[in-house]
């Protein structure tokens, strides 16, 4: 019985574990900064106030012709700056969620290994290897089949008996949700009520 406690109390110490560094790699997350932005302007402001000064009577309307362009051009690299920093939260909230896959199977991975634990714990972190395999699997799966739908990016959390989304896109319309929902519904075998989709 003493046994059967310990190993209870591990995998409930690694499964906090897991949430914990999920939860961790999620708020670690940082959006663009107004000041990033107001640094891009006042650039962009700088820089027209120099064409300005050189500009005569004569060039007046070059100079102008030239300040929208440097303005549009500011635009375009501001929120290209804008899409690099979603598509860096996404390549990082991968990251970071792999590795906490990879810590967890590491750490039953040495329990394989240590002779001193017993062949029932041994058998239990067997399959939490499985477990764990089986989930990335179906994220991996998942993930592919929601940017099927034209998503450009989709990540996924499993949390227990909840599933997280999170998709790249200005608007979730009712149909969109819809869709992913049956995708995950199905593939993760989970209640609709457990699913949460959001967008970024």
């Amino acid at each position: 019985m003493k046994k059967i406690a310990i190993i209870k109390k591990k995998e409930v110490l690694l499964g906090l574990l897991a949430v914990l560094f999920l939860l961790i790699g999620f708020l670690s997350y940082k959006p663009i900064g107004k000041e990033k932005i107001s640094n891009t302007q006042n650039e962009a402001d700088s820089s027209l106030g120099e064409a300005t000064l050189v500009s005569s009577n004569g060039v007046c309307e070059d100079s102008n012709q030239t300040s929208e362009l440097e303005e549009n051009e500011n635009t375009i690299e501001t929120s290209e700056e804008i899409k690099d920093d979603l598509n860096n939260y996404f390549v990082k909230a991968k990251m970071d969620r792999d590795n906490i896959y990879s810590q967890t199977l590491e750490i039953y991975e040495r329990m394989l290994e240590n002779s001193e634990i017993s062949n029932d714990q041994k058998i239990i972190a067997q399959n939490a290897i499985t477990d764990i395999s089986n989930e990335r699997k179906t994220i991996a799966v998942t993930e592919n089949l929601i940017m099927l739908k034209g998503f450009e990016n989709v990540v996924i959390f499993k949390n227990e008996n909840e599933v997280s989304v999170i998709v790249k896109s200005d608007v979730l319309l009712p149909e969109n949700v819809s869709q992913i929902q049956n995708i995950v519904e199905r593939e993760f075998k989970i209640d609709v009520k457990n699913i949460n989709i959001t967008n970024k």
